[in-house]
């Protein structure tokens, strides 16, 4: 099995430098849940982060980074820039379970992508879009 410590370090590195682009552009950061807290659901992802009543939505991994993974003719950085997050999405889908992404509030959003190691742990991304 594959430590937290390990899946930690390994996004760490995916998400190094990459810049989340909505109306401005926000680095990606790790972070973990507490011991024992859970993100099956938006009031318990809310509960863990000692947020509850927030507006959340959730929509899906394929969904958060379809602008981002999405490549055009070119445009050498964007390419890259692509095929890291890409890179990046399979990273997710292929170490985390229910990974899901929680977006709270309106205009400035906190935007948190979310799964669940084979320990058990939560941990994931979150990032800023500005949204107007």
């Amino acid at each position: 099995m594959v430590s937290m410590s390990t899946l930690y370090q390994e996004l760490e590195q995916l998400s190094q430098g990459l810049l989340f682009i909505s109306e401005s552009e926000y680095p990606l950061e790790p972070f973990t849940l507490p011991a024992g807290a859970t993100a099956q659901d938006a009031s318990g992802f809310l509960q863990a982060l000692g947020q509850s009543g927030q507006p959340v939505e959730e929509v899906t991994l394929a969904h958060f980074f379809r602008n981002m993974v999405r490549t055009s003719e070119g445009d050498a950085v964007q390419q890259e820039n692509a095929q890291k997050f890409t890179a990046l999405q399979q990273w997710l889908e292929k170490n985390l379970q229910d990974v899901k992404v929680y977006r709270l509030g309106q205009t400035q959003v906190q935007a948190y992508v979310v799964g669940q190691a084979q320990d058990k742990t939560w941990l994931g991304l979150k990032t800023t879009l500005i949204e107007t």
